[in-house]
């Protein structure tokens, strides 16, 4: 093990030579407020082994907050040097890099694609699983994007355009093999602002691990449990508008809450001039974000029925906003920013909540006289978290018929028997159709005779 000083001297110099955390050295000397490290170096600028330590400590804290906490800098660095190593002795001379980079992903993460291979590949394959060595470091690596723990190249110059790259690269990987068209998390990473080679390393972890707990339906299911601890509750139900709660516009929203923890659906509604009130249902759910902000989801009408048809979620299928959290779990005031890029919804969405009676009647009587369009009506649906109970080899779920369930075995479908009571389990109805849902798993099971066969469920009048 390193000592103290020359591991922080040569802790601080890798930082410094790879341009890991700042692109360029102008702007490491401003975050350090020393600009005499171009000229002396790591030792001469920083004298002492307590001001390379503290000035380390700095950057550590200043990684922590860049990144949510996810990465700790000493560790990275010395992820950064073994994966270095590794990649000099069993890489660096490949001639298809990008396809060795693919063929390392798929090894490594489900659905573990591990045959094929020729022997001498496996093996270094092989070795990075049981040396550990960080997979994200060596596909970057592979990428030519992140350069040796010993580089001296200098200043990045084109660091918005490797990172395009890497996420163009991972938009191949991970294309089709999710519920997304593009995964919702590389359209935010391309949002980053800060682009560096740290937060690109943040990001690609982050990408991966995501993608990962998508691949299976347990993987989704404890994903989506997580999530719904997330959840918040605020009080949404009423009218609201963008002009500031007066009737300068022709258009509102109705919130309405669902039965589930921190859902809603919200109702954009449009008078036009020929007294038709055209009205779209988005579906909403609030969560707190890991800085304490709120987030809010909201869901195309059109996007369930997609999804139930086996389609791809994509652009136009659902935005992420985002809000400082409100002082009252009753807000009057939501200024929706858009929290990850689209080319479909808009940047903002400023409303203001309907206190003004007059305002109200006016809204009510449009409502009450006008001809009522329902875009995309045959897509609304309502959830009925009814789970009833939960023995060793099933699940109950209740018909519309009294004292009749749907026994579904446990092993109808792979994770089902992480299943337990309070869970969104239950029943869905969508455009008179009856269908049995589960949101921890992102399934949704006609209740025709054909699909309960196909999964083995059956009608039953008692608890077995």
């Amino acid at each position: 093990m390193l000592k103290e000083e020359p591991k922080y001297e040569e802790w601080l110099t890798t930082i410094v030579n790879t341009r890991l955390l700042y692109n360029t050295m102008e702007e490491f000397e401003a975050a350090m407020d020393n600009h005499s490290i171009h000229s002396n170096g790591i030792k001469r600028s920083f004298s002492s082994a307590q001001k390379m330590r503290s000035a380390f400590r700095d950057l550590k804290v200043e990684v922590a907050l860049m990144t949510d906490n996810s990465l700790a800098l000493d560790l990275v660095l010395t992820q950064y040097k073994e994966a270095w190593e590794f990649y000099k002795a069993n890489l660096s001379r490949r001639s298809n890099p990008h396809e060795m980079a693919l063929e390392l992903l798929r090894y490594c993460y489900y659905p573990y694609q591990k045959e094929g291979l020729w022997k001498k590949k496996r093996l270094i394959f092989e070795q990075v699983e049981e040396k550990n060595i960080s997979v994200t470091f060596l596909v970057l690596m592979l990428l030519k994007i992140i350069p040796g723990y010993d580089s001296k190249d200098g200043d990045v110059v084109n660091m918005a355009y490797q990172y395009e790259q890497a996420m163009q690269f991972l938009e191949e990987y991970t294309k089709g093999s999710t519920i997304y068209d593009v995964l919702p998390l590389i359209t935010k990473s391309r949002g980053e602002s800060l682009k560096t080679r740290l937060m690109l390393l943040h990001h690609v972890d982050c990408i991966l691990e995501t993608h990962n707990a998508y691949m299976t339906p347990e993987g989704i299911h404890d994903t989506s449990s997580t999530m719904k601890q997330k959840l918040v509750s605020l009080d949404l139900e009423g009218l609201w508008n963008e002009c500031g709660g007066t009737a300068d516009y022709t258009e509102f929203w109705q919130i309405e809450q669902a039965s589930n923890i921190g859902a809603s659906f919200a109702t954009h509604w449009r008078k036009e001039a020929d007294n038709t009130l055209t009205g779209i249902r988005y579906t909403l759910f609030t969560s707190e974000d890991e800085d304490g902000d709120i987030i809010f989801y909201i869901v195309h009408p059109e996007a369930q029925k997609d999804h139930m048809k086996g389609q791809k979620y994509t652009d136009k299928s659902h935005a992420w906003y985002k809000i400082p959290k409100p002082e009252s779990d009753a807000p009057n005031y939501l200024p929706l920013l858009r929290n990850i890029k689209s080319s479909v919804w808009p940047p903002s969405i400023y409303l203001t909540k309907v206190t003004d009676n007059a305002v109200s009647e006016l809204y009510g009587q449009w409502m009450d006289k006008c001809r009522i369009v329902k875009r995309f009506a045959d897509c609304e649906y309502e959830f009925y978290s009814n789970l009833y109970a939960v023995t060793l080899d099933a699940l109950y779920i209740p018909t519309e018929q009294e004292h009749e369930y749907y026994k579904i075995p446990k092993d109808a479908y792979e994770g089902f028997e992480k299943i337990q009571l309070g869970d969104n389990v239950g029943t869905l109805k969508m455009n008179g159709k009856v269908y049995l849902g589960f949101d921890e798993f992102l399934l949704y099971i006609p209740t025709s005779k054909s699909e309960l066969k196909k999964y083995g469920i059956t009608k039953v009048n008692q608890i077995e």
